[in-house]
């Protein structure tokens, strides 16, 4: 029996950086985000034996260990034996194999979709299944707490959840409210949003987790000490995105893309590496040819931008931003979120 899984990357729109401890802890937060049809999958093969092998292609790693006791967190797929070492319980050899429709460091969410659904194959073969809540809290706690990679917890509930959604974040809860959007409502949003891979932020964000951890600590640092431009723009940062669900919910597109420049503008005050002058200099062609706002779909440093266009500008958006470098991903909305199957036959050898 061979168990395959898919979850799928995430844009988000409003609201990252509320999602983040202590912040949420204390003030409560809020994010507008999207689950888009990019994703990460996984597949498990039993084996005969003990040892466990692991191939992801998007990091171009092959490990293998002689048996669970064996795997120890070195910086190389930590994530991934994490969840191993945690879920199977019964000790069995295992091949897992990993790839991702999209760049690691994307901003996207690619980590945390590719750990949800190395949750999903070992959920799928448990008795007791666990709910949605569970394994994304699940995912959260173990990228979070145990392997203290910096970040918030929007990823991880987007990614097993899929849909649009508007997520609360308090002390201890997570609430999930999908938005449900008018189907012509839905169809005008994804046709003038544009996506574009801008280049990946440095090296040492994978194997050190200093560019997004040095992000993200500036920020805990701010809350933490209590400084005013921070809490500030996280306070209207969470505004924006209470009003960024009225709008969708209603319809009204230019004040969405109008909001999600003012994000753009209270993110960029969460850190000082939140950008650079070529993500300046790209927002900046973008907004000159109709983007009416935008932001980088991550931490910041570089990954993904995403921009919301006045009608019929999506493609100029688009054309000159390729010109430039940039390279347009086109998506659409997944509603599906994290889905595990099963087949009884193998096409190819995935280990030799």
């Amino acid at each position: 029996m061979i168990i395959r899984s898919r979850s799928p990357v995430r844009i988000s729109f409003g609201g990252g950086g509320t999602d983040v401890s202590p912040y949420c802890d204390e003030k409560g937060g809020c994010v507008v985000s999207a689950a888009i049809n990019k994703y990460s999958y996984a597949t498990l093969i039993p084996r005969n034996d003990s040892e466990i092998h692991i191939e992801s292609w998007n990091f171009l790693k092959k490990l293998r260990f002689t048996s669970i006791d064996q795997i120890q967190y070195n910086n190389e797929l930590d994530l991934l034996k994490a969840a191993i070492k945690r879920l199977n319980t019964t000790r069995m050899g295992l091949d897992i194999f990993l790839r991702s429709d999209v760049p690691p460091k994307s901003g996207l969410g690619s980590s945390a979709a590719a750990f949800a659904a190395l949750i999903g194959l070992f959920n799928h073969i448990r008795a007791d299944k666990m709910t949605p809540y569970e394994i994304a809290e699940l995912a959260y706690k173990i990228e979070r707490e145990e392997l203290k990679i910096a970040g918030g917890r929007q990823d991880q509930y987007t990614t097993v959840f899929g849909g649009l959604n508007f997520i609360e974040f308090g002390n201890g809860w997570v609430k999930v409210t999908p938005l449900k959007l008018r189907k012509d409502y839905l169809l005008e949003l994804e046709k003038n949003l544009v996506l574009v891979y801008v280049g990946e932020r440095p090296e040492s964000d994978v194997i050190r987790n200093y560019i997004t951890g040095d992000i993200i600590a500036n920020q805990v640092k701010g809350v933490v000490e209590k400084k005013e431009t921070v809490i500030e723009a996280l306070d209207k940062t969470k505004e924006i995105a209470l009003e960024m669900k009225k709008t969708l919910l209603s319809g009204d597109f230019i004040r969405f893309g109008e909001l999600l420049h003012e994000s753009w503008v209270e993110k960029k005050k969460f850190s000082p590496m939140i950008t650079n002058k070529r993500i300046d200099d790209l927002y900046d062609l973008a907004r000159k040819y109709g983007a009416l706002g935008g932001k980088l779909t991550g931490a910041g440093g570089g990954g993904f931008m995403l921009f919301f266009c006045a009608p019929n500008t999506e493609q100029i958006v688009a054309h000159e931003l390729e010109k430039v470098g940039a390279i347009p991903l086109h998506f659409t909305f997944d509603f599906e979120g994290l889905q595990t199957w099963e087949v009884n036959y193998l096409t190819g050898t995935v280990f030799t």
